[in-house]
């Protein structure tokens, strides 16, 4: 278990979610499938759910959530680690992309889901409860595209 705090936390998804946009980039500009193009045009537009739920909040409770204490003993969440064994090749077709897109964003969900269950106060509790329903919303999204196979 280690000791934080919510702003270090909100600091490795802010990562997380610059680090997959670019994730998704790179493969939009190296690949040739057109399908995979698109689709990963739409996932980088789409990783800025941290900061539309941070609109949500003033700057003294954004000040409060960062200062609260956390004794993290939930899902393994390291940005960098998480995201550096992920390689897709230029040939990946938009079904292995979207494989991928669907296991990072259950990664999310599982850490949003850990910190909203905990006792942490009222801003921060609706700040991640609403974090975990965008992601929960973006989920959906992403398994209805994969299961209507379309791409």
């Amino acid at each position: 278990m280690s000791v934080t705090t919510l702003g270090d936390m909100l600091d490795r998804i802010q990562d997380f979610e610059r680090r997959l946009k670019a994730l998704y980039a790179n493969i939009r500009d190296r690949t040739t499938n057109d399908g995979t193009r698109l689709l990963t045009y739409y996932l980088a537009r789409h990783r800025r759910h941290l900061p539309s739920a941070l609109e949500s909040c003033s700057s003294s409770q954004i000040e409060k959530i960062r200062r609260t204490p956390l004794k993290y003993d939930g899902p393994e969440f390291e940005p960098r680690s998480r995201l550096e064994g992920v390689e897709l090749p230029t040939s990946a077709v938009a079904n292995e992309v979207l494989d991928t897109a669907v296991e990072l964003v259950e990664t999310l969900t599982a850490v949003y889901r850990w910190i909203a269950d905990r006792q942490l106060g009222d801003e921060a509790s609706l700040l991640f409860g609403s974090l975990l329903k965008i992601e929960m919303s973006h989920l959906i999204e992403l398994k209805k595209i994969r299961a209507v196979d379309y791409l």
